[in-house]
This record gives C-alpha cells, sequence and structure tokens, in this order.
C-alpha cells in the first residue's frame, strides 16, 4: 500500500531561488519544482519536459495526479500551447519519466556516497538520514521504526520496492536513504520526489 503521506516530515528546505510557475489547469502559481512543464512537438503533440530544457513555449501543470487527468478532460495543455493533441496515455508518461528521473538521481547519489541501500547499512551511516525512502510494499511497523531510529528529516514512500531495487541492482528493495552532507543533491531529491509523490496520489 502506497504511503500518500510522509510518516514524518520536516519543514521542507526547498530551492527558494526557482521561478515561478502558474497552472494551466488550477490557475494556481508556485515555484517551478512543484509543477510539471509540457511543450509542443513540431507535429502539435503536448509531451512532457520534465527537466524543463527544451526550448520553445512551455505550459505547466501542478505535479498532481488529478490535475493530469483533468488536463487531459478539458484540453487545457492544447489550448495553452496551441497544440493538436497530447502524447498517448499523458498521465502515465509523466509518471513513468518521474520514476526514471528519481532514480537517476538515486544512482548518482549511490555512487557519490549520498544514498544507501538496506536497512542495515542506514542503520550504521556515519551522517544523519534527510530522506528516508520506504517501498510501498514494505512493512509499515519496520518503516516506523527505521524512521524512529534514524530522525530522518523525512520519510517518503512513493516507490515500490522493485522501483528501489533498480538503483541498487537488486529485485526488490524495502528502504533506501539520502544522507545529510550534500545539501544542494537532498534538495533536489526531495523536489523530485515531492512531485512524484503528488502525481502518483489518487
Amino acid at each position: 500500500m502506497m504511503l500518500t503521506r510522509p510518516l514524518k516530515k520536516a519543514s521542507p528546505r526547498l530551492n527558494k531561488s526557482a521561478p515561478i510557475r502558474k497552472c494551466v489547469v488550477t490557475g494556481v502559481s508556485g515555484p517551478s519544482h512543484q509543477l510539471i512543464r509540457f511543450v509542443a512537438s513540431p507535429e502539435g503533440v503536448v509531451f512532457p519536459d520534465i527537466g524543463n530544457r527544451l526550448d520553445g513555449r512551455g505550459a505547466w501543470l501542478k505535479a498532481s495526479g488529478a490535475v493530469l487527468a483533468q488536463a487531459a478532460k478539458t484540453k487545457s495543455l492544447q489550448k495553452a500551447l496551441k497544440a493538436a493533441a497530447l502524447a498517448e496515455d499523458l498521465p502515465h508518461l509523466v509518471e513513468t519519466l518521474l520514476v526514471e528521473r528519481v532514480q537517476h538521481l538515486m544512482g548518482l547519489g549511490r555512487r557519490g556516497g549520498s544514498v544507501l541501500g538496506g536497512a542495515g547499512k542506514i542503520r550504521a551511516a556515519s551522517h544523519p538520514v534527510a530522506i528516508l525512502m520506504v517501498a510501498t510494499d514494505a512493512s509499515e511497523r519496520e518503516a516506523r521504526g527505521l524512521a524512529s531510529a534514524t530522525e530522518a528529516e523525512m520519510t517518503v514512500g512513493c516507490l515500490s520496492g522493485e522501483e528501489l531495487g533498480k538503483v541498487f541492482g537488486r529485485p526488490s528493495l524495502a528502504f533506501a536513504a539520502c544522507l545529510t552532507g550534500n545539501h544542494g543533491f537532498a534538495v533536489s531529491l526531495r523536489e523530485e520526489l515531492s512531485r512524484l509523490q503528488g502525481v502518483r496520489e489518487e
């Protein structure tokens, strides 16, 4: 069962310098790291620009499963971008790309020593835990115990055991953690996890 709310969450120290963007569905403005950017291809098909790097005019949506579904129904993105159609199964595409982005960041952190996998390694870590990632199919009792033992700043469960395991070359993994020490990396990972959790919430 997916944890739709963090078990424990400190006041988020997110990127305060992020530009402000407006969601074309809700009309609410917020930091760009809380939204998802979309662009239109030369063929007039709308698709997500998860990394905010593609050229051209963009339209933004709040990182929310409900907002994505509403955008698909109301054609808000097509109207904003003057496009003919949406990429096929756009909500699923956004979710898949966000998972891949989180996994990529975790892989970078793992190679740099900022990300650990497995409860044993997390408990024995020499640095405090900034983010504890709990697999959606992990034991909630074990998750609460590990969160309490590590005093994690933020505990979040929006990745499956298989998705966490892929980062570490394992079939499945119940727990992973981002350690303190590299604040910029921890902020980036936290932002992407927050976007993914928003998209996966029902």
